[in-house]
């Protein structure tokens, strides 16, 4: 279902929403995860998008995969459109270019954007070239992307050098760059019935995510630019590497290595910290020693072994943070079973300590005190 930019009475909502993200500024970076597929999260994007348009922010869009096709290539489900107006700035490939990459023809191509093509980037995807281009008829648009964080920070400064000052980034956690703190630093969560039949599930895993974006940041003095991919950083002296090539390859080495470490070091791992080697560190005496990870999107340990880690007393620092500024609900699944929505909602904000707002049931807890509509709202 094409989610177009009619005014509507979610509009208020989501504008409220998008200021609370934006803490007051009126430019920024935010990426939109979700917690799995069919989670709201294009949905999400859509009222995101023509709240931006309502306040007069100029916009640029882009994705880290592919985003704004009718089909899921995967489940075969409908999906909705992305909906630009006429000004939108858009990275995408060449093929998602003048006609928008729909290949769409008669009626379809009426509801097309036309873009026009500014400049090239040099950045290249499967599907082609990646251009900067501008709306020029409003319409569905389909977002081509690179994976890369790098890529995708080179796009985003592309995107505001044309002139835009908020730049939405449609991701997914399956696709961890686009919260990535060098690209964008703050994220907002889409969370839907479409990944448990149970809500208990549900808010169980949001509540673990948004433990993980919230874990500390390192001190500065464990800051040692670049290092080995598994290392030991000492009180006094250069890191120490673990001769393993990744954390994956035999947590058991680096958890002999942890248990061997004076007291006040710090175990590094510059990839992903996975359940297998937190499960290692618990088996020998070594839970003492705290963990560094780049950002939040590389851990990637199993609810269960988390939960164990940090009942011995385990602790994870960050580089650098990653914010969820909010997250939205979507009680609605076309896998299973669907939700109340309220009782979502609620159950959600119950966990999450910041803005959670159902922008289709018209639904907000935690919205800032200056908006009209917060704590909750029912529509």
């Amino acid at each position: 279902m094409t989610d177009r930019l009619h005014a509507g009475p979610a509009d208020d909502l989501a504008a409220g929403l998008l200021r609370a993200v934006l803490g007051g500024r009126d430019r920024g970076r935010i990426s939109l995860v979700g917690l799995s597929k069919n989670a709201g999260k294009t949905v999400t994007l859509n009222r995101l998008i023509r709240a931006a348009a309502g306040l007069g922010i100029p916009l640029g869009l882009l994705s880290t995969g592919r985003d704004g096709e009718p089909v899921d290539a995967v489940t075969e489900l409908p999906k909705p459109r992305i909906w630009a107006p006429e000004g939108t700035l858009v990275a995408t490939a060449a093929a998602g270019g003048p006609d928008g990459g729909s290949g769409a023809a008669g009626e379809d191509r009426e509801r097309t954007a036309r873009v026009a093509v500014l400049r090239e980037t040099g950045i290249t995807t499967p599907l082609g070239p990646v251009v900067i281009g501008r709306v020029v008829r409003s319409g569905e648009v389909l977002l081509v992307g690179p994976g890369s964080a790098a890529r995708i920070a080179a796009l985003l400064d592309e995107l505001e050098a044309a002139g835009a000052a908020l730049c939405l980034v449609d991701g997914s956690l399956d696709r961890r760059a686009a919260a990535a703190p060098a690209v964008t630093g703050r994220a907002i969560l889409a969370a839907g019935a479409a990944y448990s039949a149970s809500m208990d599930a549900t808010v169980s895993q949001v509540r673990y995510l948004l433990e993980l974006f919230d874990l500390p940041e390192a001190p500065p003095e464990w800051r040692h630019g670049a290092r080995p991919p598994v290392c030991l950083l000492l009180p006094d002296g250069p890191p120490v590497a673990v001769p393993v090539p990744s954390a994956l390859t035999d947590p058991a080495v680096v958890a002999e290595a942890a248990a061997a470490a004076p007291a006040g070091a710090v175990l590094s791992v510059t990839g992903a910290l996975t359940g297998g080697l937190l499960l290692a560190l618990l088996s020998r005496p070594c839970a003492h020693i705290p963990i560094l990870v780049p950002d939040p999107t590389h851990v990637l340990a199993d609810r269960g072994a988390w939960r164990r880690w940090r009942r011995q007393g385990g602790q994870v620092f960050v580089e650098k943070r990653v914010e969820i500024a909010a997250v939205t609900t979507n009680a609605y699944s076309p896998v299973g079973p669907s939700y109340d929505a309220a009782a979502f909602c609620a159950r959600v904000a119950e966990v999450a300590g910041r803005p959670v707002v159902d922008l289709v049931a018209g639904i907000a807890h935690h919205l800032p005190a200056d908006h009209p509509h917060r704590d909750p709202v029912h529509r």
